[in-house]
């Protein structure tokens, strides 16, 4: 059948996938150690992150009680 059997829209529809299919080759995809590596970063800035924001809250937490505000 191929494309030129289709209507428009279909023929859209078809381009559009073929034309996604090729970029996606192109693509240059992370070896598997980039990829371990980049996540133990993500990880360990969320940790980061997060105990800072923990030690904030802790710390404005008790100055509230201390002033009895909480």
């Amino acid at each position: 059948m191929g494309v030129k059997g289709l209507d428009n829209k279909s023929k859209k529809a078809v381009e559009f996938f073929i034309e996604t299919q090729a970029e996606l080759q192109k693509v240059s995809w992370p070896t598997r150690s980039e990829l371990v590596g980049s996540t133990i970063v993500v990880i360990v800035c969320l940790i980061v992150l997060g105990l800072y924001v923990f030690c904030v809250d802790w710390v404005v937490s008790t100055f509230m009680k201390a002033i009895d505000i909480l």
